[in-house]
Formats: structure tokens, sequence, C-alpha cells
């Protein structure tokens, strides 16, 4: 039988701290709970934590600074996303989804909808008169959408507000 997880999907830099944040805070409270973990994340921010069973790393989505570059990678990229979620899904059985961004989410959480796990997304907590590209697309795709700035309800009014993680 293959082991329930919660799927987590990270990035580098505040997205890797958002989630560390998040998984000590669940860590401390779930001791009696039995909560497994995988994530998927940007190549090296890896977070080695005991909730985790293992990390599957892969490329951005797309390169913010470049768009021609986004053009050459799409073929690739996808090839490997979903490289990536049949082997996850051969191994384990995904309940949730839970991101702190990047648009990596993006097409993770598209595939695993499909086979109904539960999507929770996490706005940055540096957006403040922004939206971010994975926010956009993730409040329509997403469960439960939380902003972490009260500024960005003008954005998304049917977010909940959680504070900062």
């Amino acid at each position: 039988m293959k082991p329930t997880v919660i799927l987590l999907i990270y990035g580098s830099g505040g997205h890797k701290a958002q989630m560390q944040k998040l998984l000590d805070r669940m860590y401390k409270e779930a001791m009696d709970l039995e909560i497994k973990c995988i994530g998927i994340t940007e190549s090296q921010a890896s977070i080695n934590h005991p909730l985790i069973l293992e990390n599957f790393e892969q490329a951005p989505l797309r390169n913010k600074y470049f768009s021609l570059t986004n053009f050459l990678r799409i073929p690739k990229n996808y090839y490997d996303f979903i490289s990536c979620f049949l082997k996850i899904r051969k191994k384990y059985k995904v309940k949730a989804i839970i991101s702190t961004g990047p648009g990596l989410a993006i097409p993770f959480s598209v595939l695993f909808k499909n086979g109904k796990a539960k999507i929770i997304f996490i706005e940055t907590w540096s957006r403040f008169e922004t939206q971010s590209y994975a926010g956009k697309v993730m409040y329509r795709l997403a469960d439960k959408f939380y902003i972490q700035n009260k500024s960005q309800a003008k954005f998304y009014p049917k977010a909940t507000y959680s504070g900062l993680l």
C-alpha cells in the first residue's frame, strides 16, 4: 500500500523560508498525527526536515528575466514534470498539495487535482501591491487560497487572510 502524503511545492529564497516556517509549525502542532510529506522544489532548494520523506528537484517553470529561454524550455520542462508526476503517483498517494509559490506549483496542481488532491496555496509574503504570476493562476485552481498581507485582498477577494507565517 502506498503511503498517503502531503505534497509541498516551494522554490528558493523566500518561498523556501516560508515553507520552512510552515513545516516547523506543523511539526510542533501535529506531533501525535501521522503527517508525511514529500517536496517538489526548484533545483538546489530542498529542505531537510523530519516531516519530509523525499524531495524531487525540478527546473523552474520559467525564467522571469528572459522570455526566449522560456519558449525553448517548454518541451523539456513539461517532459520532466510529467516524468516526476508519474514517479510520485506510482510511489505515493497525494492527499493534498501545499505551495508557498512559485510557478512550479501550477503544472503539478493541475495534474494532481485530477487525482482529487486538495490544493492549498499561500501567496508569498513579499507581495503588497502586485500579484505574483503563480498567484494569478493558483487563485482559480486552489481549494484554499491564503494571503499574508491584507493589501492583497483587493486582488484576491475570496482569499483567507492568514497573517505572516
